[in-house]
């Protein structure tokens, strides 16, 4: 498993931990989750710049 998928998997079992005590338009808005999703967003779309340079 490479490191694009498990940056998914650790978003959405945070995600999922920080939902349990709380709704989850608000898990969203922690900063740990909110900068998990932000590397995972800047994985992807250094992944789609590449590929449409070669």
């Amino acid at each position: 498993m490479d490191s694009y998928t498990k940056d998914t998997h650790r978003y959405a079992f945070e995600l999922v931990k920080a939902a349990r005590t709380m709704p989850v338009h608000l898990a969203e808005k922690l900063q740990h989750i909110k900068q998990l999703r932000f590397n995972y967003q800047l994985k992807a779309l250094r992944k789609r710049i590449n590929k449409r340079i070669t």
